[in-house]
């Protein structure tokens, strides 16, 4: 078995596997492996992980359970999303989804209450993993809809719908929490909307880019986080949740289609992510809202979202409002009067800027064959509090805004490829070799920041 601090490449088939110890999600990772700050010298911060379960308070891994390893999580739209089809896809470590279904790693479908279970068919896998939600062939798959919950609770997701989510590293173990709403989906394509025209950098999906992207999206609709969080059910559909803020906001938005006129609000759901995906803002750049004739609005304009949740939704005289709570309830400066006045202010979701504070290392050495290669997995972490609860801005197997700078001591013997790959030369002696590494935010982009930092990999070639 390798050590923490050594990869050993295994046979070619799978080359891309960190050490059995290892084998966690980021996020499990982050309740019982080893944070570093930003100094070069690497810490093992477990005394306080340990105070929390695997999986505990954030989007985690299990330890393996008996039988087989799975993904699970909840697909909800402020109502459940119910007998639709999950798909687990493959990422390539540029980002890139594997959209050929021969090639998917699982499928399943979401149960009454919006919880999907699936199995993986490779348990060999690693690295991140693109989650599906669409339409069952032949079944009636449908959501819970907040805006017109008495006259029409369930709306049909019809073939062109979809919801994203993302499993930010995949490590041999069963992952839990990888929620799936109207936002995450969001989040998804605004990762993949970018296209090197800010500082360079090509957007996909990976544990960097969706990290970012999923804080962005947090700010921009007034939230903390919208990741490993699942919304309470407005629509009273047999889903559940227990964050009301996140409802509240897709309420707002459902209310908001309503009021526009969208008959369907998976069209509405469909126009946010395809907004997100043109251009990788909520600005109503598409046009209209796909299957209608409707505008598709800038969801960051003054007086629109915040408007149709107090005014519209909230109004007591609502007679499609399942929940109790009307705009008379609220007071000010409590957390539903804060989530309104941001909703009702002008927002850009490009503004939004964060910094990571935390390098996670894994490893300080590889063995490698001659000819052969290995993926690393160096991520840049925001702590969130005081708690073991991150996320990730960067990663050096995928797409971020944090830039991993690598330096040889055997140029054409020993290389870094793009995405943090180490390649040996078939004709590379043995011995120790020393890569230099620099961690740093990418110059010219204005998305995240934090300390430039200087590490050391050995590659043993043996």
């Amino acid at each position: 078995m390798a050590s923490v601090s050594e990869y050993r490449v295994p046979s070619p088939q799978y080359r891309v596997r960190p050490a059995s110890v290892l084998r966690l999600s980021l996020y499990a990772v982050i309740c019982a492996l080893f944070l570093s700050a930003c100094t070069g010298d690497f810490d093992q911060r477990v005394e306080e992980a340990k105070k929390v379960n695997p999986g505990g308070g954030s989007t985690g891994t299990l330890p393996n359970p008996s039988g087989d390893v799975f993904i699970r999580g909840v697909a909800s739209v402020g109502g459940v999303v119910r007998n639709a089809a999950v798909t687990l896809r493959p990422v390539g470590s540029d980002g890139v989804v594997n959209w050929n279904d021969t090639d998917i790693l699982g499928a399943g479908i979401t149960f009454s209450n919006g919880i999907y279970q699936v199995t993986l068919y490779d348990e060999d896998y690693r690295g991140a993993i693109l989650v599906e939600v669409r339409s069952r062939t032949g079944f009636t798959s449908e959501c819970g809809n907040p805006a017109t919950a008495i006259s029409q609770k369930f709306h049909a997701m019809g073939a062109g719908h979809f919801l994203y989510s993302v499993v930010p590293v995949f490590d041999g173990y069963s992952v839990v929490e990888v929620d799936v709403s109207p936002l995450t989906t969001v989040a998804v394509m605004r990762g993949l909307a970018f296209d090197g025209s800010i500082a360079g950098v090509t957007g996909g999906v990976g544990a960097g880019m969706f990290g970012l992207m999923c804080q962005q999206v947090a700010e921009f609709f007034g939230l903390d986080r919208i990741r490993g969080v699942v919304p309470r059910d407005f629509a009273k559909s047999g889903g559940f949740g227990t964050e009301s803020l996140y409802a509240y906001v897709l309420a707002g938005l459902s209310q908001l289609a309503k009021d526009l006129g969208v008959a369907n609000i998976w069209d509405f759901w469909l126009g946010m992510a395809q907004d997100a995906g043109d251009d990788g803002e909520l600005n109503g750049s598409i046009g209209l809202v796909p299957n209608t004739g409707v505008s598709m609005p800038d969801l960051g304009q003054a007086n629109l979202l915040g408007n149709a949740l107090l005014v519209n939704y909230l109004d007591p005289a609502n007679s499609e409002r399942v929940i109790s709570t009307d705009s008379g309830d609220i007071n000010p400066g409590d957390s539903l009067d804060q989530l309104i006045t941001t909703l009702d202010s002008v927002r850009d979701i490009d503004t939004a800027v964060r910094s990571y504070d935390l390098t996670l290392r894994i490893p300080t050495a590889y063995t490698i064959a001659p000819g052969d290669d290995a993926q690393t997995r160096m991520i840049t972490l925001k702590q969130l509090g005081s708690s073991t609860e991150f996320h990730p801005f960067g990663d050096s197997a995928g797409p971020s805004f944090v830039e991993y700078l690598w330096v040889s001591s055997a140029p054409g013997m020993v290389d870094v490829q793009p995405w943090g790959r180490i390649e040996v030369a078939p004709a590379t002696p043995n011995g120790d070799y020393t890569l230099s590494l620099t961690i740093r935010p990418a110059i010219g982009q204005t998305y995240v920041t934090g300390t430039v930092s200087n590490h050391t990999v050995i590659v043993k070639v043996r």
